[in-house]
């Protein structure tokens, strides 16, 4: 599966110091597609694949979580543009 987490930076070099080390322990039960800050590092959206959720917050929570708040979406597309497969759309007309 494919998860997005959206992190909220409160202590901007702790953070990003752990995430340099955190790059360099990532298990191989996980693979992080994408990691797209802000220029000042104060926010941050990362998209993982993994068997869970629980995998990607066991990993984060323990390298960052003092530094940041994190929010955790299992999402259906990590490389392109889709939309919700669970949300029923009319059907395009012409």
């Amino acid at each position: 599966m494919f998860v997005l987490v959206e992190h909220y930076v409160s202590d901007v070099h702790t953070f990003w110091s752990a995430v340099r080390h955190a790059f360099r322990a990532l298990p191989p039960f996980l693979t992080l597609h994408h990691c797209i800050p802000t220029r000042d590092g104060t926010h941050a959206v990362c998209v993982w694949e993994a068997e869970g959720i629980r995998d990607v917050k066991g990993f984060i929570e323990s390298y960052v979580g003092h530094a940041s708040r994190n929010l955790y979406f299992p999402v259906e597309n990590a490389t392109g543009s889709s939309l919700p497969s669970g949300v029923p759309l009319p059907a395009e007309e012409g």
